[in-house]
C-alpha cells in the first residue's frame, strides 16, 4: 500500500475522490432545484390566471444520462406529467407541470381522475405562453377527487419495496455485508493493536464492497420512504429488524464517529508527512463498518418485510405511526 499524505491531494487514493464527488453532487442537486423552484414562485407572484383544462396525463421516467437509460423497474424516480391547455386573449396555450415521486404507482395514483378536470392556471402577462401552475391549485384539484378503491389501497400500500431485477440479490448482498463487517471490525481491532491482521488487498476489496451493497440499500431506502421530509426515517427503513440490530447499527454509528475523531487527531500532527498503513487501516474501518452495518440493516428489513407505513385514502404513502397524510391531510388506511 502506497503511503498518502492529507495535503497532498495528488497522492490520495481514486476512492477518496469518488466520495467526494458523490458527496458534491447529493449536497447541491437538491438545493438548487429548491432555489429553482422557488426563482419560479416569486417571479410568478403577480401574475393573472386564467381557468385552463387538464387534457392529458403520463408518467415518465428520467432522461437519459451518458447515453444510459435507466430500465422501468430500475429507475428510483418517475415524473408525473399534467399537460394543460389555457387561453388568452382568444389564443390557446399549453403547458405541463410535473412532480417528482419516488415509484411509478405513486406517480400514477398523483394522475388518478385528473385527466379532463378544469384548472387554474397562471401566465406571464408579456409572454402569455409562459405559464406554471401552482400548488394551491394542485391541492385544491387533489381535495375534490374522490378516494381510490380499497382494494387498490390494500395492493399498493403492499407494494414490493425491491425492485424485481434486485430481488434474486438481496440474501447475496446481505451475505456480503455480513463478511464486509466482519473484516472491518477484525481489521480495526488489529488496527488498535498496532498490527495489520488481514491480508493488504482487503484494503481495496472492502472499499469496492461498500459500492456493491450501498447503492441498493439507498435504492430500496427511497423506494420506501419516498421523497417526503420524515422525522422517523430510520424507524421506517428499518422497520421489523430485530431491535438488537437497530440499537448496534446505531451503536456503529456512534462509535465509527467518535473513533474517527480519534483516528485524526492522532493522524493530524504528522499530515505533512506519510500516513502510516495501520492509521489508514484504523480510519477506514470506522467507515467500512458504518456503512456496511447500515446496509446490512436496509437489506434485512427489505427482505423480511412487505409493505410499509400504509397509505392515505387518497393513496399516498404514509410512514409509520401517522395518523393523516402530510402531503393531503387526509386520515390513514390502515391494513389489518
Amino acid at each position: 500500500m502506497n503511503p498518502f499524505r492529507w495535503t497532498a491531494p495528488n497522492t490520495w487514493p481514486w476512492f477518496v475522490y469518488v466520495w467526494i464527488g458523490l458527496t458534491a453532487v447529493a449536497l447541491i442537486r437538491r438545493p438548487l432545484q429548491l432555489c429553482w423552484q422557488q426563482f419560479k414562485k416569486n417571479r410568478a407572484r403577480n401574475w393573472p390566471q386564467s381557468p385552463g383544462r387538464i387534457d392529458s396525463v403520463d408518467a415518465s421516467q428520467p432522461k437519459a444520462l451518458l447515453l444510459f437509460t435507466p430500465s422501468k423497474d430500475s429507475s428510483t424516480t418517475h415524473l408525473a406529467n399534467l399537460n394543460y391547455t389555457y387561453s388568452v386573449g382568444g389564443s390557446t396555450y399549453s403547458g405541463v407541470y410535473k412532480r417528482e415521486f419516488p415509484t411509478e404507482w405513486e406517480a400514477w395514483e398523483f394522475l388518478r381522475d385528473l385527466e379532463g378536470k378544469p384548472i387554474t392556471v397562471t401566465f406571464d402577462p408579456k409572454e402569455p405562453s409562459t405559464s406554471i401552475v401552482n400548488e394551491s391549485a394542485i391541492e385544491s384539484l387533489l381535495q375534490t377527487r374522490g378516494p381510490a378503491p380499497p382494494d387498490e389501497l390494500a395492493r399498493r400500500a403492499l407494494a414490493e419495496v425491491v425492485p424485481p431485477w434486485l430481488t434474486p440479490f438481496v440474501w447475496i448482498l446481505i451475505f456480503i455485508c455480513d463478511i464486509g463487517f466482519i473484516l472491518s471490525f477484525w481489521a480495526h481491532v488489529g488496527a488498535v493493536m498496532a498490527r495489520q491482521v488481514i491480508p493488504e488487498i482487503f484494503f481495496w476489496i472492502l472499499h469496492v464492497g461498500i459500492f456493491v451493497v450501498w447503492f441498493p440499500a439507498v435504492l430500496i431506502a427511497k423506494r420506501r420512504v419516498g421523497n417526503l421530509e420524515r422525522r422517523d426515517f430510520w424507524k421506517v427503513i428499518l422497520k421489523g429488524v430485530p431491535n438488537w440490530i437497530r440499537y448496534c447499527v446505531y451503536g456503529v454509528f456512534c462509535f465509527g464517529v467518535i473513533d474517527g475523531f480519534i483516528s485524526v487527531y492522532k493522524i493530524w500532527p504528522d499530515a505533512t508527512g506519510p500516513i502510516s498503513p495501520i492509521n489508514q487501516w484504523r480510519f477506514f474501518s470506522d467507515i467500512w463498518m458504518a456503512f456496511y452495518a447500515a446496509a446490512f440493516a436496509i437489506l434485512f428489513s427489505a427482505a423480511t418485510v412487505e409493505g410499509g407505513g400504509g397509505c392515505c385514502v387518497n393513496g399516498h404513502p404514509v410512514s409509520l405511526g401517522a395518523k393523516y397524510c402530510n402531503r393531503c391531510g387526509q386520515p390513514v388506511a390502515r391494513l389489518e
